[in-house]
């Protein structure tokens, strides 16, 4: 076995998602404020991202202009390329076993990131995962340890390794085009016709799953070989179900030098629920938050309540509890983890929040950028706009973006004469060949409200084709923010929601945000309820429904009819609406009130008190309590 010389020497943190070489999500934003941390870098001098090349899209195809290897030859170093012909020695004789091995190829390398250089590790899969199928000859053993040993039962459908014929084109393939054949635009676009025409099976799956549980047995047989040889430890960071199996297999072959750390950023079965139901029901935060708290109540588990144990994201989170340490973004998380599955409630989950990046901004800073924000939109959407809303979002259904038209549609009769006409900007990103379904309806609700020319106007802007040269940053925006609207459906935690908080702005946060538990908190120790706040206003569609008496048990709550729940959510709208219309300020004496109160709430979020003393402490800790962890978990089945 190679052992490698890194020049650093030192515990090493492993993280697998999606985001080794960019910034996308929640996760990501906390791992920027992680490696910038200096009592982080001291405790762990290595950090390694992981990431698979090319994520699967559409019925399990590839998109190989997508390819994060791209980014990581752009922005960073490349030591080693499973996809280019030659590479140093030293690490050919690393690698190349691997990936004859898995039928796989590794990308690794480095790129700069806050606080110093970080490793990256990029998995291509794109020969060896396609559609429901994955042809890694070792996979069906690692499946059933996972099934034998740690009672992870997930069952996948299985091929031999790709046939030899195969396997030679696509090494010459990449020799001459630097991406596997599985990657290949015609071998891609003839699947998707093939799909079309019902010529081959490619049924909808969570294909993060698959993804997970191909990457776990590669990944870790390039950690074993990256580790330091120092005697220095490695800690596995598992966020999601994409990383859990990772963690899995470390528990199975690494214990002598690895340890686990489950932190839960979201829990994926909880929100497919939510964002689809069941039975074609549509999406409703109010019917399922109701049942879980119902169902914890009872003491009734998630599958005891929705058909959900065949589900591979159900079935690798479940088990997240296996690993040495568990903690959560919030307390809503850790209550949907013990709902997942009760042995989570046998011992403690942390919750560890995020923190928040207060911007800084005076009245003067927020009154230029409001000018120059106001400029921009009376130049684009041809109107002096006098009051300025904004929601920046992913396009997903758990952010709920129809539910802004819904509060819009109150404003444009709640709001005085001299506040119209407003403007809403809601920013989220899109692919205009090819846009979802979420986003298609949002559009054409957007377009029937701005048609009624109420005085309250929605521009819906796609981020990436966003004019070049704007006058204003992004901070600037939030700086110019009035009211920042951001009522998700499902929210683990809810950043992006309260960017514009120290900017003076009045912020609409999600009911089920896992934020809010620590907004409460930190009003409480300012002698305020959340309701007294000035700058906070909660739409809470799960409450509203309770407190309505729409059901009263799990199965009521389950048949309730989508029209009625509709009927609530417009309600909690209007709500809001009236709300945001009351704590608007009059003047610039009451806006200067906001900036102040707004400024005092978002200061005591930040991130640098919860990474010294909360995040860090839950990834640090001696073996031997990874060894107790152990025992006890054996002891207690």
């Amino acid at each position: 076995m190679s052992t490698v010389d890194l020049g650093a020497r030192g515990d090493l943190l492993v993280h697998l998602s999606h985001e080794a070489t960019r910034t996308r999500g929640g996760m990501g934003v906390v791992l920027e404020h992680l490696l910038a941390a200096p009592e982080y870098r001291q405790a762990f001098p290595r950090t390694l991202l992981v990431s698979p090349a090319v994520r699967p899209c559409g019925p399990g195809s590839y998109a190989s202009e997508a390819s994060l290897v791209h980014d990581l030859e752009a922005h960073g170093e490349v030591f080693y390329s499973g996809l280019r012909r030659h590479n140093p020695e030293r690490w050919t004789r690393v690698f190349r076993p691997l990936e004859e091995k898995h039928d796989v190829s590794f990308v690794y390398g480095r790129r700069d990131a806050p606080g110093g250089p970080v490793e990256v590790l990029l998995v291509d899969v794109t020969d060896v995962l396609r559609g429901h199928r994955v042809r890694m000859g070792t996979l069906p053993r690692f499946l059933a340890r996972l099934h034998t040993l740690l009672g992870v039962d997930l069952v996948f459908d299985c091929r031999g390794r790709r046939p030899a014929p195969w396997r030679m084109l696509s090494r010459v393939w990449r020799q001459r085009h630097g991406t596997r054949l599985g990657a290949a635009p015609w071998v891609n676009r003839l699947f998707r016709r093939a799909v079309h025409h019902g010529l081959v099976d490619a049924p909808p799956l969570d294909h993060d799953a698959m993804l997970a549980v191909t990457l776990a047995e590669p990944v870790f047989d390039a950690l074993e070989r990256l580790r330091s040889r120092d005697g220095a430890g490695t800690v596995l960071l598992a966020q999601e179900h994409l990383s859990l199996p990772l963690a899995y297999k470390a528990l199975l072959d690494g214990r002598d030098w690895c340890r686990t750390v489950y932190y839960a950023g979201e829990v994926r079965t909880p929100r497919a629920l939510v964002e689809s139901g069941e039975q074609g029901q549509g999406a409703s935060d109010a019917r399922y938050y109701n049942i879980q708290r119902l169902g914890l109540e009872a003491g009734r588990t998630l599958d005891e309540v929705y058909p959900v144990g065949a589900w591979p994201s159900f079935q690798i989170l479940r088990n997240g509890h296996l690993c040495d340490r568990v903690g959560a973004v919030s307390a809503s998380v850790a209550d949907e983890l013990r709902f997942l599955d009760t042995r989570y409630a046998l011992h403690p989950v942390t919750v560890v929040p995020h923190g928040h990046r207060p911007i800084e901004t005076g009245w003067d800073a927020k009154e230029a950028a409001r000018a120059r924000v106001l400029r921009h939109a009376r130049k684009h959407w041809g109107k002096d706009f006098r009051l300025l809303l904004t929601h920046i979002a992913r396009d997903e259904v758990c952010k709920g973006l129809w539910r802004d038209v819904d509060v819009c549609e109150h404003l444009a009769t709640l709001l005085p004469p001299e506040r119209k006409p407003a403007l809403l900007v809601m920013v989220t990103e899109w692919n205009e060949a090819e846009p979802s379904d979420n986003l298609r309806s949002v559009k054409a609700r957007v377009e029937a409200f701005n048609a009624k020319d109420t005085g309250v106007h929605i521009a819906l802007v796609n981020q990436p084709t966003w004019p070049e040269g704007l006058d204003f940053t992004r901070d600037d925006l939030h700086r110019a923010t009035e009211v920042s609207l951001g009522q998700s459906l499902y929210e683990s935690y809810g950043l992006a929601q309260l960017e514009a908080l120290g900017c003076g702005a009045i912020c609409v946060i999600s009911g089920v945000s896992g934020a809010r538990r620590a907004l409460r908190a930190v009003c409480e120790r300012q002698r305020l309820s959340e309701s007294a706040h000035p700058n906070l206003v909660v739409a809470d569609p799960v409450a509203d429904a309770r407190d309505a008496g729409l059901a009263h048990t799990v199965e009521a709550w389950k048949a309730l009819a989508p029209a009625v729940l509709r009927e609530q959510e417009l309600r909690t709208a209007e709500r809001v609406a009236e709300e945001v219309v009351r704590r608007l300020p009059r003047d610039a004496h009451e806006g200067r009130l906001l900036l102040a109160t707004g400024w005092a709430l978002s200061e005591r979020l930040g991130w640098e008190p919860l990474i010294r003393e909360q995040l860090l402490p839950l990834l640090r800790f001696p073996a031997q309590e990874a060894e107790s962890a152990l025992e006890w978990r054996e002891a207690h089945g």
